[in-house]
């Protein structure tokens, strides 16, 4: 593929990208307003540790399959991704007993705090069955990611998301309870996987050993499983120790602050997997030219994040308070303070690839394991501060994490500190200054007047950035 193809590519992937994930937050923003005012707070938290438990099994057990087809020469080889998708059949049977072993001591601990918390006794092995149907997902979905060919990779998303938030809310209304939400999550991964087989026919695996390919993929997947592991605990701590700091009706609207406020990163994340990945992972033979390209990506990545995180922290407070019953109304400060923590997910997560893409998995490892340690002030912030302080320690340990990849990117650091700096600094100014100027309103001005300045600024903000990031696309069109 030459280099105007592949820039092409990289264009139209980061487009299906932004598309798919635009429908997909509609979907979210839709099913999660119904189901609020359908169910309680409670049912979210409790699901909440249930998400929690499946990732981390999930992590504890990644390998980095996906990255290692992606990345790997021999990944167009049927050994090769045939083996993987044996070791995902094995891994996906591994986790459901896992869950099942799992399901008593989860609920004696989170039972203690809340009896809601004894449900998970009967959830987690109903949902574990949900990793043996993801290990049968056909390596398909990652050819289609290394070829740039995100078009399919969106429809495996949104078709299943929308059949299984149908199920969810005629449920709900049946029958409000729990398993609702339950429900949904196994009714995706039933539509999911055929799509995976569907999608891409020339793709057929099977039941294979290829001990060469065995190696390759073990290689290069320890430190993906070492990464993922202090990942889990980096990502997803916050939930299990709040789930004894809190109740699970304040971890519920915890959640759902949670879920909004993580737009931005999702985002980031998703053209940094999708499109930013397979694209580094091309150059990584030519280490300058591979930070090259990735600097000049990864503005595009924090432009998009940026807007979104900014546009959030201003609107969530009206949000959830015009859209959501008072029941959820403190989730709008929350998702607030929750803004500083999820810019820096988005600085780490587009910074991340460069050293994977260079065949250097340690290094994510390194940076999760730094920001982890942010845990270690969360805890003592949250006796002293509430959940203010929790958010900013642990925010601290993923700032440090950030600079604990510089020593595998190569050449360039400077610019990449400097452009860590620079987008920190503007979004933080505008963020800062409109929410400064929203409070002044506040009690001074009609409510509508008030919302009507918090989407113009949120508008003002996303439009700058996207006419910004169109006219850097524009000249690497010419470019090419």
């Amino acid at each position: 593929m030459g280099a105007s193809e592949t820039k092409s590519r990289a264009l139209k992937g980061s487009a299906w990208t932004l598309i798919g994930y635009g429908g997909a937050q509609v979907i979210r923003l839709g099913s999660n307003l119904l189901l609020a005012h359908l169910l309680f707070p409670a049912a979210f938290g409790v699901m909440s540790l249930v998400t929690v438990v499946m990732q981390g099994l999930q992590m504890f057990s990644e390998v980095g399959i996906g990255p290692s087809v992606i990345q790997n020469r021999r990944g167009s080889e049927p050994d090769f991704y045939n083996t993987a998708w044996t070791i995902q059949v094995v891994r996906g049977v591994i986790l459901w007993l896992a869950a099942c072993a799992l399901a008593w001591p989860a609920a004696e601990f989170f039972g203690r705090t809340d009896p809601l918390g004894k449900e998970l006794l009967t959830i987690l092995p109903v949902i574990g069955l949900t990793s043996v149907l993801g290990g049968f997902t056909s390596t398909a979905i990652y050819t289609l990611n290394r070829d740039l060919k995100i078009a399919q990779l969106t429809m495996l998303e949104l078709v299943p998301q929308c059949i299984s938030v149908a199920a969810m809310i005629v449920w709900a209304l049946l029958y409000p309870s729990i398993w609702a939400l339950v429900g949904g999550w196994m009714v995706y991964s039933v539509v999911r996987l055929p799509m995976s087989w569907w999608l891409e026919p020339s793709v057929r695996n099977r039941f294979r050993w290829d001990r060469s390919a065995l190696g390759d993929l073990l290689h290069f997947g320890v430190w993906i499983f070492l990464g993922t592991i202090v990942a889990f605990l980096a990502n997803s701590l916050d939930r299990v120790l709040l789930g004894r700091l809190l109740t699970l009706e304040e971890l519920g609207i915890y959640s759902i602050a949670l879920t909004f406020s993580r737009i931005g990163i999702e985002v980031a994340t998703r053209l940094s997997n999708t499109v930013l990945f397979p694209i580094l992972s091309r150059s990584q033979d030519d280490p300058p030219k591979l930070v090259a390209q990735s600097l000049h990506a990864r503005g595009l990545i924090l432009l998009a994040g940026g807007a979104l995180v900014c546009s959030f922290a201003v609107l969530a407070p009206l949000f959830f308070q015009w859209l959501y019953d008072p029941r959820y109304a403190a989730a709008g400060s929350i998702a607030r303070w929750l803004a500083i923590g999820v810019w820096a997910s988005i600085l780490l997560s587009s910074m991340e690839r460069v050293p994977l893409a260079l065949g250097h998995p340690r290094a994510s490892f390194v940076a999760n394991l730094v920001s982890t340690g942010g845990y270690l002030l969360a805890v003592p912030a949250y006796y002293w501060w509430g959940l203010p302080g929790f958010i900013l320690g642990n925010t601290a340990g993923t700032v440090l994490a950030h600079f604990a990849l510089l020593p595998w990117i190569p050449v360039k650091r400077n610019q990449m500190i400097l452009q860590t700096l620079g987008y920190t600094a503007v979004f933080a100014l505008y963020c800062g200054g409109t929410i400064v100027l929203l409070g002044w309103f506040s009690g001074r001005a009609d409510k509508l007047w008030e919302t009507g300045l918090a989407v113009i600024s949120s508008a003002l903000c996303c439009g700058v950035a996207g006419l910004i990031a169109l006219q850097r696309v524009r000249s690497i069109k010419k470019a090419s």
